[in-house]
Order: C-alpha cells, then structure tokens, then sequence
C-alpha cells in the first residue's frame, strides 16, 4: 500500500473541527515520530484555551504566593514573567533538584490516587450519570464532543466521612451514590472547586403544550408552572441550545429529524416572543430563500460574506 504523503495531508487533505490534528502530528514530528499517549494529551492540554486559562489563575494564586514568600521566585508584571532566584550554578545541583521535583511529583500523585481509589465511582455508575446529562455539562450545557466531560461530586469527595458517607438533604449517603453525582465539563468542574457543593442538574425544563395540558388534565405529578415575557424567552434560548447541542449528537437519521422538529418549534416560539407569528416566519424565510439562496451546496468562505 502506498505511504500518504505528510505534507499533501496537511496542506490539502486536513479537515479541522479543532486544533487536535496538527498539534498531535507536530508532537509526534518532534519527538522522533513516537510520542506515548500521555505526551500527547499534555501536548492538547496545551492548546486548549479553557486549561490554559485555568492554570494561569492556578499560578497567580497559590504558587505564586507561596514561591514568593519563601523567596523562590520573583514576578515582574512587565511581560508576565517569573524568576527563580536560586538557579543552580552547576549542573550537579541543577540534576539534583529535578531529580527532587519529580520525586515530588510522583509521591503527591500516588498519595492522591491512593486516597481517591477508597472513594471512586464505578464504571457503570458513571455511564449512567453521563447517559442522563444526555452527554453535556449541566452547569454551561456544553457537548461532550467539544469539551471534556467529567463526574462531580456534589457533595465532594474531601468531605466524606471515615465510612465514604457525606450528607445531602440531610440524610446520609454512600459519597459516589448518583444523587450526589452529576456532569460538569472541564471549565465548570474546576471552576466549582472541591469546598462547592452546588447542585447543577437542571430539574425542570420547557414541556410541550399538549403534553403539559394532559399532565394537568390528569393531575397527577408536580404543578407545572407557567412562564411569561423575559423569563419564557430566557428558557426558550436555554432549550434551544440544548436541543441544538443533542442534534450535533444524534447519529440516526429519523432521530436527528425529530430533533430538527423540536429545534424548529423553538424557533417558531422564539418568534412569536418577537412579535412574528409562525406564518410570517415562513414567509421571511422564503423571501431569504429567493434573494440569497439556502445553504444545501455547501460554500464555504469568509465570514463577512454570510452576514447578509
């Protein structure tokens, strides 16, 4: 079989949805052609924004503080620069003290991995958690196919009890029951920190009109609750966003009509919080249609072009 050509593929043939691609074959290109699985998720870590961001407010915050006041480092403002001011002066020390750090490194990783082992969710319960966030953040609504989703503690882990028991609505229970469990993406997860335990699962949600009046005509359940003027729309973009983020996800063609449906219904209620009944929709979409035409061909270009 014929070998690819390398630059061919980057310069012609690589689609991108996200940076991943290029940043794992320059990895491997500096590293020789091999790189282990590990060195290239740090690679990706790199170039995701969201981490990079984290970990800047990480560094100002506790290192820097701590570096500082025992005289380690230094911080000059002008150009967001550190310095440490004990470098070693010769390359005995200098070996000795990476030497350290990494031995460092890896006893703080053992500890913490042996601690979170007594307290971790199983695989199965975990799945389900996922399964019922429909695969997003349920803080920010995020899809998993765009950041990283993790399981949170509601309760966190550091507040469990000798017996990995914590208390939720007053009572106790197991620290990885899935009552205590929901979905974060990385951004949300680490921005809620482990002294948080704010329940971000979204309870209630906009219902259908039909399906809401047999809800009620059968009265049984909860009492739905009805929304007017800003808070209607507000939950009408929040639905919105997550139907659209569930169409991304959706592989079966008669689902992902179904989810079209439900995007379009949306858009019809937005529009009549506009002042637009769902005819005249129609027509402003037809009128579009004609002068501009739709999007089934494809082109693709710059952005000012769309903006039409």
């Amino acid at each position: 079989m014929e070998q690819p050509d390398l630059l061919d593929f980057l310069e012609n043939r690589m689609s991108m949805t996200d940076v991943y691609q290029p940043v794992i074959l320059k990895e491997l290109l500096l590293n020789g052609g091999e790189s282990t699985k590990s060195q290239l998720a740090t690679a990706l870590a790199g170039h995701d924004l969201a981490v990079q961001e984290y970990y800047e407010r990480v560094v100002m915050r506790w290192p820097k503080k701590t570096l500082t006041k025992h005289g380690m480092v230094e911080y000059e403002r002008k150009g967001s620069r550190f310095r440490l001011l004990t470098y070693p002066t010769n390359q005995a020390d200098f070996d000795q003290a990476v030497a350290i750090c990494d031995e460092k490194i890896t006893g703080w990783f053992e500890r913490k991995m042996t601690r979170e082992r007594a307290h971790e969710a199983g695989a199965s319960i975990r799945y389900e958690v996922l399964k019922l966030a429909g695969g997003k953040c349920q803080l920010c609504g995020i899809s998993s196919q765009v950041r990283p989703i993790d399981i949170d503690h509601i309760v966190p882990r550091s507040k469990a009890n000798k017996d990995g028991k914590v208390k939720m609505n007053g009572k106790l229970i197991d620290v990885n029951d899935r009552q205590n469990l929901q979905a974060l993406c990385f951004s949300c997860n680490r921005a809620k920190r482990n002294q948080d335990n704010t329940d971000f699962r979204r309870r209630n949600t906009l219902i259908r009109d039909n399906v809401a009046t047999c809800h009620q005509d059968a009265r049984q359940g909860p009492e739905l609750k009805k929304l007017e003027r800003e808070v209607l729309i507000s939950a009408l973009y929040e639905k919105l966003e997550i139907d659209y983020l569930s169409l991304m996800q959706t592989k079966e063609t008669h689902l992902r009509q179904e989810k079209l449906a439900d995007v379009i219904e949306l858009a019809f209620a937005l529009g009549g919080q506009s002042g637009i009944n769902r005819e005249s929709l129609l027509q402003l979409v037809e009128q579009k249609r004609r002068k501009f035409g739709g999007y089934e061909k494809g082109y693709f270009g710059p952005g000012s072009l769309a903006a039409q």
